[in-house]
């Protein structure tokens, strides 16, 4: 199956034409991970959106014309971090982008540089 999603890892690896079962192998890695490197980012070849989760369950969504803005939240559990990539395999970027902005813990910046 080819799609149009990439994962890169905090540790180096990095998967192309992703699927979301790479997700679920992608966060079970992270767990067993030191605070340094785990992490992992997702990104779509065909837009500029990247979501990006860390061991500590801080998720970031990046987008905009040139990645320029940011939208971080802190998850309750891994599975509320399944929730949010499945909303990105579904391309539902208007409803991930709505979701965050709902959460309790959520803020937005630009990024610089």
């Amino acid at each position: 199956m080819t799609t149009s999603i990439w994962i890169e890892k905090g540790w180096g690896d990095s998967v192309q034409n992703a699927t979301f079962d790479d997700i679920i192998t992608a966060i079970e890695e992270t767990t067993q991970m030191d605070e340094e490197h785990g992490a992992f980012s997702v990104g779509h070849m065909e837009t500029e959106f990247v979501l990006e989760v860390h061991k500590n369950l801080d998720l970031f969504f990046v987008y905009g014309d040139n990645q320029e803005e940011q939208l971080q939240t802190r998850l309750d559990n891994w599975d509320d971090a399944q929730h949010f990539f499945k909303l990105y395999f579904d391309n539902d970027f208007d409803r991930l982008k709505k979701e965050f902005e709902s959460r309790s813990f959520s803020y937005k910046r630009l990024r610089y540089g």
